[in-house]
């Protein structure tokens, strides 16, 4: 196989190599990845107040269970109480009393119905919320694999195509793979071209009979009179 063969081989190899590259640094999966992982965690911090506000009903529950106990054992208290009923001042006492703390029983009662309609909405956000967490776990950790599979099969191209370009690399003069390596370098990434005709295959400036003249002395590789890279006159040098 001639060295101009070998150079655009390795050119082509080139152009691929950083395309698998560049595919490995930004697949698409690993920025989906990111974001669910990015909503998983909001969710989570969500679920977290969830789970606080949540306690925070049922502690407030149990301290009015605890006063709704107090009013009726002041209720009982009262009631037991030896009240003369001919004494105006302590009967009418005793119904102030009474009625007072049939206010606060009242107010205990209604707290304790907002309460429990408050912590019915909390416990149901909490379901569904742990349910999302649960199905965004499972998805994620399909997702990564998913993704990790992918990254390993592109890295098993790349490391296969990195093998056969040391071994190109291996057969090229050190002259001609020095000047490859600079026009590549220079041209980003397009750095050798061939003559099909008279037109250069990559820069597509028709050449003058002149420079073609010129060109029909040279065997195997030159560079092109216009963009200067490399040009494969004859593959089978």
């Amino acid at each position: 196989m001639s060295v101009g063969t070998d150079l655009l081989d390795l050119q082509e190899l080139d152009l691929a190599l950083a395309r698998s590259r560049a595919d490995l640094a930004d697949l698409p999966e690993i920025k989906a990845l990111a974001r669910k992982r990015k909503a998983y965690l909001k969710v989570k911090d969500d679920t977290l107040r969830i789970v606080g506000r949540r306690k925070d009903l049922e502690t407030e529950l149990a301290e009015l269970e605890e006063d709704e106990r107090d009013c009726k054992q002041a209720v009982e208290d009262v009631q037991r109480g030896c009240v003369d009923p001919s004494d105006y001042d302590a009967v009418q006492q005793l119904e102030i009393d009474l009625s007072n703390l049939a206010k606060e029983l009242d107010k205990i009662a209604f707290a304790r119905e907002e309460h429990l309609r408050n912590l019915a909405e909390v416990k149901e956000q909490e379901a569904q919320a742990s349910d999302f967490l649960s199905r965004c776990e499972r998805a994620i950790k399909a997702d990564a694999q998913a993704a990790r599979n992918k990254a390993q099969s592109i890295q098993a191209d790349i490391d296969q195509a990195e093998r056969r370009q040391t071994a190109l690399r291996a057969r090229i003069p050190e002259d001609i793979l020095a000047e490859y390596d600079r026009c590549l370098k220079r041209f980003n990434g397009l750095a050798v071209e061939r003559l099909v005709g008279a037109v250069p295959s990559t820069c597509r400036m028709t050449l003058t009979e002149s420079s073609l003249a010129d060109l029909s002395r040279v065997e195997g590789i030159t560079h092109c009179p216009y963009c200067h890279r490399m040009l494969i006159v004859t593959e089978e040098a």
